[in-house]
Parts: C-alpha cells; structure tokens; sequence
C-alpha cells in the first residue's frame, strides 16, 4: 500500500524543467539577439572606415555592406536553434559563428580591395604601353606619303585622325600637301625611334613621339636626313585610337 501511494504521489507531480535551465532559454535568445546585431555593426564599421581611408568608390562600400549582410544571414544559426541549444553548446556555437562572420568578412572585403587597388593599375599600364606604341605608329603614318600615292596616303591618313585636327588636316592636304607632292615628285618618309607618354586614361592619352625620317624631290634626289619630336594626343573611338591633335616641339 505504501509503495502504490509513493507511486500516486510521483506520478501526481508534474513535471518541471530546473528553474536555471528554463531561465537560460531567454537569455540565451537574448544574447543571440545582441550578438547578432554587435557583430554586424562592428563588421560594417570596419568596411565603411577602411573604405573611407583608402577612397573606395561607393558602389565598392555598398557592395561589401551587401556582402557582410549576405554572409551573416548565411553563418547565423536561426533564433529557434540558439533558443534550443543548452547554454554550453550555445556559447560554442555562438563562438564558431563569431569566427566565421569575420573570417569571411575579411577574405571578401579583402578580395574587393585587392580587385580595387590592382586590377586598375594593371589597366592603365596596358593602356600606356599599348597608346605608346599606337602612337608612335600613326604619327609616322601620318606624315609619310609618296607622289605617286598621295591622294590615298593622305585619304589613309584622314581615317586615323578626329576632331579639329581632322579638318585642319584636310585643309592643308587639299590647298598644298597634295599639289606640291604632285609638282615636286616629293616622297617623305618617316618612322618612330622613340615615344614617352605623358598621360593615359582609358579613353584619352598624351604621347610625346620621336621621330626620324627621310625626304626626297625631283629638285634633290639624294635624300634629306630629318629628325622631329611631337605632341600628340590621341582619343579612344571604339577598339581604336586616333589623333585628335600633333603639335611640332
């Protein structure tokens, strides 16, 4: 009789959680809560700042503010996997979190930064070395031609040129260049022994170009040893460059 009232009196009792471990769920939300917005805001202070010293456009800031949102939505676990998880395997898993939101953080922000500081230079010493050569190539075409092909060396060298420059050129050509060739049996040659560039952006450049060159007339066959130096700038149309100006140093 007694082990049954024992029995009656146990199964009588409901059952409760300890008070501690019914307490810990809350705070451990609770914690989960602050973590998750602490760890963002320092995330997202860091990208902003470091953005702002090394003059990050801002489309680059807002990327890797997407980014570092992207990443903590992914690494977090969710608030009803930390509200379930004893207080112990929260904090290590509150830990593993912490670590990979700011490891990936910084792999990703250090990608960008790294695309942002390198890629553009590497650009732009590409782009001098290729405006060197191009320039140093359609200046000498530019001024060689032959009498007996003027009218299609200068009609050549019309297609390279732009803007005011390629007026005044076709100007001076037509009023004297291909008359005089003509009248003199005049053949001129020339060809770049050097070029220095003085500016390059991606769709405009300043080239100093060095030039040597032959010329030779009916008056005077033996040919005439020439040296020059020009300025020239050049504009991006397309996949090519051409002369938008050739000024005599």
């Amino acid at each position: 009789m007694t082990c049954e009232l024992e029995n009656r009196n146990v199964a009588a009792e409901p059952t409760q959680e300890p008070p501690a471990a019914a307490a810990s769920k809350p705070a451990t939300a609770r914690q989960a809560v602050f973590l998750r917005c602490g760890l963002t805001a320092v995330a997202l202070s860091v990208l902003v700042a470091t953005g702002a010293v090394l003059e990050f456009p801002l489309w680059f800031i807002l990327s890797g503010t997407v980014g570092v949102l992207a990443i903590g939505a992914l690494t977090y676990r969710s608030e009803k996997a930390f509200t379930l998880s004893a207080t112990i395997r929260g904090r290590r898993t509150r830990t593993l979190v912490v670590v990979a939101l700011l490891a990936s953080s910084a792999v990703v922000f250090a990608a960008v930064a790294h695309l942002h500081l390198t890629v553009p230079g590497e650009r732009t010493e590409q782009t001098r070395a290729a405006v060197a050569e191009k320039a140093g190539e359609l200046t000498a075409g530019v001024l060689t031609y032959k009498a007996a092909t003027v009218e299609d060396d200068v009609a050549r060298a019309k297609s390279q040129l732009t803007g005011e420059f390629l007026d005044s050129y076709s100007t001076l050509t037509a009023e004297t260049i291909i008359a005089q060739a003509k009248q003199g049996q005049v053949e001129t040659h020339w060809e770049a022994s050097g070029t220095s560039v003085v500016s390059a952006e991606s769709d405009s450049a300043v080239v100093l170009v060095f030039l040597r060159g032959t010329t030779a007339s009916a008056a005077k066959p033996d040919p005439t040893y020439l040296f020059s130096s020009v300025r020239v700038r050049l504009e991006a149309s397309g996949d090519q460059w051409l002369i938008s100006q050739l000024e005599p140093l």
